[in-house]
């Protein structure tokens, strides 16, 4: 499969939203980092927040591999799917224990909650590009690191 699909062709849009699905069920939640080779197209770039330029599968891997040391029951539940041609986008909850350092934060034993959305790129049957925005404000302020908004 090449190029847009849409209402044109639901089959395929119910393969990518299946597709980017798993990378959160298998992947993020899994932990399976193997699983990324099968999901990501060998030149893969994802887009996160306050990181300059794109981040290639290794990267990404380290990223996700960073937040699992801090957060290590971190789990992400998929709450809306939307397709559009070869775009899905996944709005996700996030909800772990900080347990290990993260971003020089030292562990504070807070359960945490964080909303994000992703939106993928599909083509062929693998991810191509990804685009990442979470509530990381939101995270911060209930590790403590940033002073809540005043009341």
């Amino acid at each position: 499969m090449t190029g847009r699909v849409g209402a044109a062709d639901p089959e395929a849009a119910r393969r990518n939203a299946s597709l980017y699905r798993r990378w959160f069920e298998e992947v993020v939640n899994g932990r399976d980092a193997a699983g990324a080779d099968e999901l990501l197209a060998p030149d893969y770039v994802a887009h996160f927040p306050g990181v300059a330029g794109g981040l290639d599968r290794t990267g990404h891997l380290a990223l996700l591999q960073a937040f699992w040391a801090g957060f290590p029951d971190w789990t992400e539940t998929v709450e809306d799917v939307l397709v559009e041609g070869d775009r899905v986008v996944i709005r996700v909850t996030g909800r772990g224990r900080h347990a290990g350092s993260f971003q020089g934060i030292p562990p504070t034993g807070t359960a945490v909650t964080a909303t994000g959305i992703g939106i993928a790129r599909i083509l062929d049957g693998r991810i191509v590009e990804t685009w990442a925005e979470y509530d990381a404000l939101g995270l911060l302020r209930q590790l403590g690191a940033v002073p809540s908004r005043p009341a």
